[in-house]
This record gives C-alpha cells, structure tokens and sequence, in this order.
C-alpha cells in the first residue's frame, strides 16, 4: 500500500558505466533496486525520480524502472475523490480498517504525543468534549506529515518518470507502466513483460526481444523510428511478442536474428499485435527465404502476421539439377561401335581389349529459361572373357568399367551458379554377329552396367552434395549389307556397307535428398527408355601393307520418353526437347590385324557435341 512521502517538483539522475555486457549476463551488484517515481514497495530504495538519463553509458538491471505514481494517484482519485488530501485519509482509513491493532496503537501514541505537548489540558479537554478530541486524534492519525500541503501532494502524485536511453547506450532492464521513454541511437533489451505509455524512437533506436518471454507493450500512439530484433526462434512462441494498443504510424524494421527454419510452419502466426496500424508500419530488414519458400511480414486482423510465399525453383538451381539428371544417365552410355565390335573390320576369331576416351560438350536449357553449358571427359575400358564361332556366327562376352565426370555452369536471372559430378560404372556386355559371305550380316548387342555418382551444385550462397546410383542398360541390332566393292591401285580393296541401326537404353540412375535449406529434391527422368534409330555408312580400304582404313559416317534420330528435370517440394522444372537429330563422323585404321585406334567426333541438334578416342588390341 502507498505510504506518501514529501516530494520535489523534480528528480533525476545520470547512471550507467562503461562495461560492455551481454542479455545473459547476470545484473552487476548493487542493482537488484529499481528507479520509481513514487515509493510502494521497500524494494524501491531510489523512489521519487521524474527522469532516468543514460547517455552512451551501459546499464544492466532487472527492473530498470517502475513508474508508479500515476498508477497509485488514478487508484486514489478514483476510489477517494479528486481531492488528494481528503483521498489520502480516506485511503488510510480503509487500510487501518483491515490493521485494527495498528489503528488502537497509533491513536494511543498520538494521545501520548498531545499528553506530552500539553499536559494535564489533554486530558480536561477529553473529559469535557470527548467526541472532538477523539476526533482530533483520528485526524491526526490519518494526516502522514503535518506539512503536507497541497503543493507537496501535488508534487508526489503528479511525478511521471521518463527514461532516455541515448549516444550509443546499451541498457537492458523492465520497465514497468513507464510514462516515457526515449530511445535514441542506442540499444534496449527488455527483460520479462515491461510496458511503456509514450515510446520515441530515432536514430538507429534498436529494441532486443532476447528470448520468448520477453514482451513489449506500448499504450499510446507510436510514430515508429525504431528496429525490433527478436534473437529468439519465432517457432518458439504463439503470442505477439509486440502489442501496440493505440494508433502506429511511421515506418519501423523488424529483424529475426535467429534465421527461422521450415518457414511452412509459421504462416500466419501473429508476431506484433496492433490493430491501429498502418499498412506499411512494420517491414522486415532484409530477405527471408528457405528453399521455395520466402517468409513475409503483413498486415493481419489485429496486428502483423507472418506469411509464406512459394518461390519459383531458382532457373540455375533447376537447370543444373536437370543437367546433372541426365549426365549421370548418359555419361556411360555407349554403343556396339564405341567398343570397337565391328567383327566385319577384323579377324572374328580373336578376341579384343578395348580403351576409350571421351569428351564433350553440352548446352541445355529448362523450358523457357535458364541454359547450363556443361564439360565433360571420362575413360572406359573393358575386354572379352568368352567368345564362342562357329562358321555361320559368332558370340562374345566381356566386362567393362569406367569413370567420368562433368563440369557446368549457368548464367541467369538467379545469378551465376555451378555443378560437378563424377562416378564409376561397370559392368558386363555381350555381342553376337551373323558371319556371311564379304563381311556382312545381322548383329545384336546388349550391356548392363551399375553406376555411382558424387554430385555438387553451388551458388555465391551456399553448396549442395548429394548422391545418384542406379542400373542402365542397353539392346542394339543391326544389319551390315554391302552396297558396292572393288578393286584399286595395285590390289587395294575397297567396299562401301550400309549398317541401319536401332537401339534401346533404359536409364535408371536416380537420386533425391534434403538440402540445407529443407527443401526436398528429386531428380527426374530416370527409370525411362531411350531410343536410337539411324544408318551408319562406312568405307573399308584393305590395303596391301596391311593396313586397313575405315572412314565412317552416320546419321540418327534420339528420343526420350521422359524428360529431365528436378522436382523441388512438389514444383518440377524440366529440359527443353526429348527429341535430337544426330551426325558422327570419323576414321578407324588398323594395322596387321594386332591392333585400331579410332576417332570420331559427333554433334546434335541439342546442342551436345561429342569427340571420341577408342583404341584396340587382338590376340
């Protein structure tokens, strides 16, 4: 309960020190007490301020300050009445009320006094009018102080606190029903629920909600001015941390400082309670986004609520995962010919070891956006284990392995971006060719190969690592016919073939994972078939020194039926075509039978080019 005490027109003072500290920092002894404006608690050993000044000092308390005399002098009028000395009394009179004992001590100690001041005339004056002198006590009892005029109430029940934090201060403390605060060029960090009535902000005015329990409410009009920071994670707390009860209008930031994770879950929570609100009063800082999806701050039925918007897959994200789709389905991908299975250019009874080298180039864009310009290069090599003729046929198996990788990068709306990729293969194939008269005859062809794959995509902001691995698999048949022989120079001679081809791959490489934003990706395309139909031409010089020449040359048609992308939580970003055209050219020469090298060099109309080295040795 108030107990008045005399009071000056004004009160303030200068506190703070030089001492950095941060929230959770323990107050520094000594500060336990708090700064008021009127006494009502013994705890509030510095009573009776008008004004709190902290100017580039740092200042670290538990409560900071309780301005409670307009809260005791509206209790007061209200109760008692506008007249402050009468409302005094009568408040007194009701507390001695409930402390009878307090009430018979203090008369009998203000009888004491009055014995003591005029003798043995106290008490005659008690024997003749009882009822005035009882009265006389009574009043006396009920006045604290015998000077207290109506300028010293005023004095004490019309004192309002204002605290100015200002010049780079850093102060972190409750405050509690404060009239004012000024906040300046400086930083505050509320403990607990601390409530103000006018806040002024300016200046790089910052105001630090450190954990969920720390909230802020101001009372009248706010112009803005200020940065609230929340150094918590918003996901923790369904309440505003913020409530602004009357009009707020200006322009005020809002920072998380802690990044906020699975931005799904915090649509629509409200963060700041303002129903007088201009629309643009509050705005984040800066961006908040996480994967797909950006947060938002906007105005909502009684204050300011978080948001959720869905983002467009970034196009280099999402052409450099369709890249990387398709290079870990195709980089070991192959046919009867890149092997050097060409038993029309050889001895059939021989069986082979073989080593190729590749590398490429490609282009490839997602549907209307962003294009990724890729490198690649890789090794293969592999040999026969069995083979088995006859006079009409003949049939080989062998084993192979590899490995390859693939360089890309991106320019586009989203910015520079790019990706590497490298991985093993291996695995078996088998060949079977019909042996008839001048070299000629049908073929089939199979292989099954398992493969693994490392992968990397970055941008300026982070980096991706993921793995792919899966099976693939192929089925290729064909006909060598001879169009045209002869003979020239001196016993040179020289056929022309025509080889119509068809192929069929399946590509089952796949790979999905969680990326560092939370965001799920999944590859696309896999699990597909591939087809191949075409001709191959080829000129065979057998030349008498034992060297044979083979210039060829061949055209075809691809077709996927899928296409390539990257799903990213639900939205797929896919490539551009399923379909290409597709010339190769080159030249294999062999010498004495033992032993080719091949080169050829190949582009398509989706802008994949391809050179090839393949060497091979009989015995």
């Amino acid at each position: 309960m108030f107990r008045a005490q005399l009071g000056s027109n004004t009160r303030s003072t200068k506190i703070g020190d030089d001492a950095d500290f941060s929230f959770s920092d323990k107050p520094k002894p000594g500060t336990s007490h708090y700064f008021s404006s009127g006494k009502t608690d013994q705890n509030s050993s510095e009573y009776g301020y008008d004004e709190i000044n902290i100017q580039g000092k740092n200042y670290n308390s538990g409560i900071l300050a309780v301005d409670n005399m307009p809260v005791v002098k509206k209790y007061i009028t209200d109760t008692y009445g506008d007249n402050l000395k009468d409302a005094v009394k009568k408040q007194l009179q009701d507390l001695y009320k409930t402390r009878p004992e307090a009430w018979a001590e203090n008369k009998k100690r203000t009888e004491e006094a009055y014995i003591e001041q005029l003798g043995p005339k106290f008490s005659i004056l008690k024997q003749k009018n009882p009822d005035l002198i009882n009265k006389l006590v009574e009043d006396s009892v009920l006045t604290p102080h015998s000077n207290t005029s109506q300028t010293s109430l005023n004095n004490i029940f019309n004192k309002k606190l204002h605290v100015k934090i200002e010049n780079k201060s850093h102060v972190a403390g409750q405050v509690l029903e404060l009239t004012k605060m000024t906040l300046k060029d400086s930083l505050w960090e509320p403990r607990r629920h601390s409530d103000i009535h006018m806040l002024e902000t300016s200046d790089n005015a910052r105001i630090r909600l450190n954990t969920k329990d720390e909230k802020l409410t101001v009372h009248k009009a706010y112009q803005g001015g200020a940065d609230f920071l929340f150094g918590y994670d918003v996901r923790e707390s369904d309440e505003p941390a913020l409530t602004f009860e009357d009009k707020v209008s200006g322009q005020s930031g809002v920072v998380l400082e802690r990044r906020p994770e699975n931005l799904k879950t915090l649509d629509g929570r409200k963060l700041i309670a303002a129903e007088k609100a201009d629309p643009n009063s509050f705005a984040f800082k800066q961006n908040y986004r996480q994967g797909l999806y950006e947060l938002l701050l906007k105005q909502c039925e009684g204050g300011f609520c978080l948001g959720v918007q869905r983002l467009a897959i970034p196009e280099a994200e999402a052409v450099l995962y369709a890249q990387q789709a398709y290079a870990a389905n195709t980089l070991f991908g192959l046919r009867a010919a890149d092997r050097g299975d060409d038993v029309y250019a050889a001895d059939p009874s021989r069986q082979k070891l073989w080593l190729r080298f590749i590398g490429g180039r490609s282009h490839q864009n997602i549907r209307g956006g962003a294009a990724a310009d890729g490198r690649r290069k890789g090794v293969q090599i592999g040999g026969e284990v069995f083979v088995r003729q006859n006079e009409g046929s003949r049939l080989a198996i062998g084993v192979m392995g590899g490995r390859a990788g693939q360089h890309a990068s991106v320019n586009g709306k989203g910015g520079a971006a790019g990706s590497y990729l490298h991985g093993y293969g291996g695995g078996v194939y088998a060949a079977w060719h019909q042996l008839r008269d001048k070299q000629t005859g049908a073929y089939l062809d199979g292989w099954l190969q398992y493969q693994r794959f490392k992968h990397r995509i970055n941008d300026e902001n982070r980096v991706e690592r993921y793995k792919t691995k899966g099976w693939t698999a192929s089925v290729e048949g064909g006909y060598n016919a001879l169009v045209a022989e002869g003979v020239v120079g001196k016993g040179n001679n020289v056929r022309f073939y025509l080889q119509p081809q068809a192929q069929f791959t399946y590509l089952g490489v796949n790979g999905g994972f969680t990326d560092s934003e939370g965001t799920a990706v999944g590859l696309l395309g896999s699990g597909q078939w591939q087809s191949r139909a075409g001709i191959r031409a080829k000129t065979r010089f057998a030349l008498r020194n034992g060297v044979n020449l083979q210039p060829f040359a061949a055209f075809n048609v691809l077709h996927r039926s899928k296409s390539f992308g990257v799903e990213m939580d639900g939205e797929k970003q896919t490539l551009a075509g399923r379909t290409a055209l597709e010339g190769r050219f080159g030249i294999e020469a062999g010498w004495k039978g033992h032993m080719s090298a091949r080169i050829g060099y190949g582009k398509r109309t989706d802008g994949d080019k391809e050179a090839a080295l393949s060497l091979k040795w009989l015995f």
